[in-house]
């Protein structure tokens, strides 16, 4: 079996947009390694490993892993495997936007029913705390009806998509 192929360098484009997906990440509290490990896995054109992503990326090893093993638990990259060969290698995951929507909706439905525990859980004339539920619920109902309408509207423009690259 032939070796895989060696990582290639990046452009300054590309490298300048690994290092803004790093920044940017950094907003929603994932180490700015993991944001410049999405924006390289998102840049690839294969699969890459362990060695590749912190060769690429100029970082230790146990960095790219630890930080790997969060964007695999969020549903941002998969590992996948090549036969003949003990490495793993990581991809961007296909259908990757909508598993983010599909965590998002489970977030907030699990807020939901954290709110509705909380209704059980007081007085009835716990005025104020009653108010503070409801209105966790109201604001739940809502982001779920607006998630769920945006995960259907995402599916259609990817079936269109897809239709369209067919003909």
């Amino acid at each position: 079996m032939s070796a895989p192929p060696e990582p290639r360098q990046l452009s300054a484009e590309a490298q300048s947009f690994v290092e803004s997906m790093g920044v940017n990440f950094e907003r929603y509290t994932l180490p700015r390694i993991g944001g410049r490990l999405l924006g390289l896995l998102l840049v690839a054109d294969r699969p890459l490993s362990l060695d590749d992503l912190a060769s690429i990326l100029s970082v230790s090893r146990a960095s790219v892993s630890t930080n790997m093993r969060l964007i695999l638990a969020i549903g941002l990259a998969e590992l996948v495997t090549r036969p003949g060969d003990r490495r793993d290698y990581y991809q961007f995951t296909p259908n990757a936007w909508e598993r983010v929507m599909l965590l998002d909706l489970e977030g907030i439905q699990a807020w939901r029913n954290l709110a509705e525990r909380g209704l059980e859980a007081i007085e009835s004339s716990e005025i104020t705390a009653r108010e503070h539920m409801d209105e966790m619920i109201a604001f739940c109902d809502m982001m779920l009806g607006t998630l769920q309408a945006a995960l259907e509207r995402w599916r259609a423009l990817q079936r269109a998509r897809v239709e369209s690259e067919v003909k």
